[in-house]
């Protein structure tokens, strides 16, 4: 059988849930010729930059979805991922084992892969939770040999490929280190291995690695600061990123608030930032959703269906905190959704306290509602009049850190895990309007 490009078997990494990074850091071996004790001092390092797919090439194919979250996507072969075809003039394609590092233009653009459909991403994009990440790469380096790190002896292909054969110095570096950072919604940065070297062409290694571009699960919630760094034939990687107050992160920081230094200015383009999780929606378009903008409640209790009724839904749920389960994952399952989403809602009133119509109060409905329908009673000192619904809903078990408003602050969440999904709050304007007691004619109340 032909061996299939190395570009597109890589997409084989995605169906069998393997991970593209490592949780060890390995450099690259010393290229045959490389003097004792490490690289030449004369060696200049390599450059490094983002080579994504061209969202102006018609050639694609690509097809719009015009939803929510929506964006330009290819469907699935009918056969699934293994017969992928490719995408022509992007490194998913043959032209991966063709085109060097050097000759692939510079685009801040990426893949995403989740469930059956291939994503065109971009700098600031929003990505579905427990996708896969393709980060194509290009790079440059003027003076070391192209000592690629491929085993020729071992491999087989019926096509030529270039990018695969080691030789001279041809103005690109040999492989890339990949490394993405996640921010979570409280600051909190993840500090997670980089990857092996790739490509890697060594089947009786350790650290073989057949890819030609970057792959990395997004399992976090959060905004991902994605850097390749690029390696040259000496083995000197490009770290310019890393030698910044902060890394990636103080760079984008600096940068994106205007300031930063000219260094700083010069490799915000090195760092692709997008973020992870789509967030949970309450389906207020749905007939049947309750209550309905400025409803009027004239009993202090709510019931299920009739007044509430909060219908919502998560097109990409995850579970962080499922386990195993007859050596499959219900919910953890890399690459495209498996089981029903979390749809975990929490509820506060607020309003005017009976007592002094000035002053602004709130109910906090105990426990969580995994139930769209609920029933509950709204206490008498909660005033008439408009009161507003709360409804914080949250995609995760655990997740949730979300402020309480200032006349409620025991509606703050302060769960250990910002990064296992998202919380959102919607306000719907209702009014209380409860019959008042009459007095009667003896004085009393009827």
């Amino acid at each position: 059988m032909k061996l299939k490009p190395l570009a597109l078997a890589t997409l084989v990494l995605i169906a069998t849930g393997l991970c593209g990074c490592s949780r060890k850091v390995v450099e690259p071996t010393a290229p045959p010729g490389t003097p004792p004790g490490g690289q030449r001092s004369t060696n200049i390092p390599p450059d490094t930059w983002f080579a994504g797919p061209d969202p102006n090439d018609a050639a694609a194919g690509w097809l719009t979805d015009p939803g929510p979250f929506g964006g330009r996507y290819l469907p699935a072969p009918v056969d699934g991922w293994y017969v992928f075809p490719g995408i022509p003039h992007t490194m998913l394609s043959a032209e991966s084992l063709q085109v060097f590092p050097k000759d692939r233009p510079e685009r801040r653009t990426f893949f995403e892969v989740y469930g059956d459909r291939i994503w065109l991403r971009q700098e600031g994009d929003t990505v579905h939770m427990s996708s896969w990440a393709i980060l194509p790469s290009g790079g440059s380096d003027p003076d070391s040999p192209y000592s690629v790190l491929v085993n020729v002896a071992l491999l087989q292909l019926w096509d030529p490929a270039p990018v695969l054969m080691p030789g001279d110095p041809n103005g690109s570096p040999i492989g890339f280190h990949l490394r993405v950072e996640l921010q979570d919604v409280l600051g909190r940065v993840s500090q997670p291995s980089e990857s092996l070297i790739y490509p890697r062409y060594d089947p009786t290694s350790a650290l073989h690695n057949p890819v030609i571009n970057g792959y990395y699960p997004l399992i976090e919630a959060g905004r991902a600061y994605a850097v390749a760094r690029a390696v040259d034939g000496d083995g000197a990687v490009d770290r310019r990123v890393d030698r910044q107050l902060g890394g990636a992160v103080g760079i984008v920081a600096r940068v994106d608030g205007g300031g930063g230094t000219p260094d700083d200015v010069a490799l915000r383009s090195k760092i692709l930032t997008f973020y992870v999780d789509h967030p949970p929606q309450l389906l207020q378009g749905n007939p049947t959703f309750r209550p309905v903008a400025n409803q009027v409640f004239t009993t202090r209790t709510l019931y299920a269906g009739r007044d509430l009724d909060l219908i919502a839904a998560d097109d990409d749920p995850f579970d962080a905190t499922a386990y195993p389960q007859n050596h499959s994952r219900i919910y953890s399952h890399v690459g495209g959704p498996k089981g029903p989403p979390i749809l975990r809602r929490r509820i506060a009133i607020l309003g005017k306290w009976t007592g002094d119509p000035s002053r602004d109060t709130c109910y906090v409905v105990p426990g969580d509602l995994m139930s769209p329908m609920a029933t509950f009673t709204i206490p008498d000192w909660i005033a008439n009049g408009p009161i507003t619904l709360l409804v914080r809903l949250c995609d995760c078990f655990a997740c949730d850190v979300r402020p309480g408003p200032g006349a409620c602050p025991s509606f703050a969440g302060s769960e250990l895990r910002a990064s296992f999904g998202r919380c959102v709050d919607t306000e719907i304007p209702c009014r209380l309007a409860v019959p008042e007691p009459v007095a009667g004619a003896s004085g009393g109340v009827r």
